[in-house]
């Protein structure tokens, strides 16, 4: 018998942010090759008030839809501003979607349910999982230090749910560690990565040369990502390579915040003089990512925390090396053999460390790279080992 999954995340692609939760839809994406899939995203509801702007596009999300064969539903959940209602958002969310998941039950018996984020998905999924008597996962993409340490609340609600859950799942070794701090280094605990995408993000022996005085960013433009640090190494590397171009693909998501930061970040640069160093392209889908990607000597992520990385095997997959700071995920896979990794906030290691990769650009074989990303990182990779799961849950 298929297994029917459904899966709980409020971060997936939709009609207004076609880019959100792009690590959700992938694996949902192959997830439905081998079994039935259905998805709800929920969509924060914001009344169409003029002082919300940026909360009301959300009103333009359909509420039906499919991406990329998977069927969709996006009911709309009630949330205050930022963190002001952080620690009842587990108990909003449930209450304004039970009515719409009771439904869907209905027509669809979903014999597991897989969250993304423990919470508050993971705390609404584990609600779910008792109401309907199936058996939960949840997998985890974002550190529980500081911010378990920070909501005390939060911590309870999320420690309940993975009590409940059969497994949780961490993409890295650095976000496990951060979620066994508070559970303990319990069996139910899994690893278990995030995948690429090999039909997007291809590499092929006549693919254009690359240009080897252009690196490239993808991303927000925010000083988490450590975007303040690159754009002080690139001031150093210019003083030496005045002919460095860094593309900037990304942004704020719409987002007020994000919106603010990538500002200040725009004006860090030209303060800094680096105006005709730096092309600014945007928030770009996936085909165009890779398609920037392959026309880069190398990609650089220089952030001060991540739980992962995907970037950086995306570009690996597309036969280019990286250079990324010690943050966390980058840890798991950036060896001497795909790029290097430096120190974060230090502009001057970073700066070092691109300028090794740029000079020793030939040391790094495409067809290496490509298949590294690609053996141990595709999607369907990632699948098998998240379906083998679904199977030792259901039994």
């Amino acid at each position: 018998m298929t297994p029917k999954v459904l899966f709980l995340s409020r971060n997936y692609p939709n009609n207004v942010v076609k880019v959100a939760g792009m690590w959700v839809e992938g694996l949902a994406r192959h997830v439905a090759k081998q079994c039935d899939v259905r998805v709800v995203a929920p969509v924060p509801y914001c009344p169409p008030l003029p002082r919300f702007v940026e909360q009301t596009k959300f009103r333009e999300v359909k509420s039906h839809h499919h991406v990329n064969g998977v069927e969709v539903t996006s009911p709309r959940f009630l949330t205050g501003p930022g963190y002001s209602l952080h620690n009842y958002e587990a108990n909003a969310l449930y209450w304004s979607i039970r009515s719409h998941v009771d439904r869907l039950h209905r027509a669809f018996p979903f014999d597991i349910i897989h969250a993304h984020f423990s919470y508050p998905e993971g705390v609404v999924a584990a609600r779910f999982a008792r109401r309907y008597k199936v058996p939960l996962i949840i997998t985890e993409h974002a550190a529980w230090q500081p911010w378990m340490d920070d909501f005390p609340r939060v911590r309870r609600q999320a420690m309940q749910a993975f009590e409940q859950s059969r497994f949780l799942i961490a993409g890295s070794t650095y976000l496990r560690n951060t979620i066994a701090h508070f559970t303990g280094d319990a069996d139910k605990l899994r690893l278990i990565p995030i995948g690429v995408d090999e039909s997007v993000f291809t590499y092929g022996r006549n693919t254009k040369q690359s240009d080897s005085t252009r690196i490239i960013y993808v991303g927000r433009i925010h000083k988490t990502k450590g975007i303040d640090i690159l754009l002080h190494a690139l001031r150093k590397l210019v003083d030496q390579k005045p002919e460095i171009q860094l593309v900037m693909v990304g942004g704020s998501l719409g987002l007020r915040d994000y919106r603010l930061q990538e500002e200040e970040m725009r004006q860090l640069a030209e303060k800094l003089g680096l105006g005709g160093n730096i092309s600014y392209v945007g928030m770009k889908p996936p085909a165009e990512v890779a398609h920037y990607i392959r026309e880069s000597a190398l990609l650089v992520l220089p952030s001060r925390r991540e739980s992962f990385g995907a970037v950086l095997i995306e570009a690996m997959a597309t036969g280019i090396p990286v250079v990324a700071t010690k943050c966390g995920g980058p840890e798991d896979f950036v060896t001497d053999e795909t790029g290097i990794l430096v120190p974060k906030e230090d502009a001057d290691a970073l700066a070092n460390g691109i300028e090794h990769v740029l000079d020793n650009r030939n040391n790094y074989d495409p067809e290496k790279l490509h298949a590294y990303a690609v053996n141990n990182y595709s999607w369907d990779k990632v699948a098998n080992q998240v379906i083998e799961l679904y199977k030792q849950a259901l039994h």
